[in-house]
């Protein structure tokens, strides 16, 4: 099943992190709170995963609480 990876952190994802991701073979995108380095983009790209990045995290807590009401 596929599933979107979200990356509560404030540091960079790099090239190693993102083929250990890539490496799953079932997630179709990653939301991060920090940074994708260009060259963990191309390989984003090159997998077919979309990908954000620099969300802030209190998008998450108000997109929660719409859904519990």
């Amino acid at each position: 099943m596929k599933y979107i990876e979200i990356k509560a952190r404030k540091t960079t994802l790099y090239p190693a992190d993102i083929e250990k991701i890539i490496s799953k073979g079932c997630v179709s995108g990653i939301l991060t709170t920090g940074k994708i380095s260009n060259n963990a983009k191309k390989l984003l790209d090159q997998a077919g995963i979309a990908w954000a990045e620099n969300i802030e995290e209190r998008q998450f807590l108000e997109s929660e609480a719409e859904e519990l009401e």
